[in-house]
C-alpha cells in the first residue's frame, strides 16, 4: 500500500459522502478537528446514525465507520492511500429453501451467529457508542433465544 495523509482519507471520504448525499439528500461532513486530531465520534444526520473511529494497521492509518439506516447500512474502512475497503453490515434477513427438512433453522443460526460476531467486532472497534432504536431492536430479534 501506498503512503498517504490524514488528508487523503479525509479527500476519499468527501467523494464518497458527495454520493450519498446525492442520494439521500442530506449534507453533512465530518468536523475538521476531529478529522486533524483522529477523534472518534457519532453524529445523527437526518434519519441516519453515523459512527467513524480511526485507527492503524500494519503501519498505516484508516478511518472506519459505520453508518446506520433502516433501509440498508453502510460499514468501510478508508485507508490512508485514499484505498476504500466496503466490510459487512449487520444483516436481519436470509434465505432458505423450504424443500430442505432443517434449512430455515440452520440458517437461522448461521445468520444470527454472523450477526453476532459483527456485533463483537464493532464494539470492539468502538463503532456502537451510539445505535439508533431500530438497530436495538433488531439485534434484540435477532439473538433472542425462544424461551419454551
Amino acid at each position: 500500500m501506498e503512503r498517504g495523509s490524514i488528508e487523503k482519507i479525509g479527500a476519499t471520504f468527501a467523494e464518497m459522502n458527495r454520493r450519498f448525499e446525492e442520494r439521500y439528500r442530506e449534507a453533512f461532513a465530518i468536523p475538521e478537528d476531529a478529522l486533524r486530531e483522529r477523534k472518534s465520534g457519532s453524529m445523527r444526520i437526518g434519519t441516519f446514525r453515523f459512527n467513524w473511529v480511526f485507527g492503524e494497521a500494519d503501519g498505516y492509518e484508516y478511518m472506519e465507520f459505520y453508518r446506520f439506516h433502516r433501509f440498508g447500512d453502510e460499514h468501510a474502512r478508508i485507508w490512508e492511500d485514499g484505498t476504500v475497503e466496503e466490510l459487512d453490515t449487520l444483516e436481519t434477513m436470509y434465505a432458505y429453501d423450504p424443500e430442505i427438512p432443517g434449512d430455515k433453522e440452520r440458517k437461522e443460526e448461521e445468520s444470527a451467529q454472523r450477526y453476532e460476531n459483527l456485533l463483537r467486532e464493532l464494539s470492539e472497534a468502538g463503532l456502537l457508542e451510539e445505535v439508533p432504536g431500530h438497530t436495538a431492536v433488531n439485534t434484540f430479534l435477532v439473538l433472542q433465544k425462544d424461551e419454551k
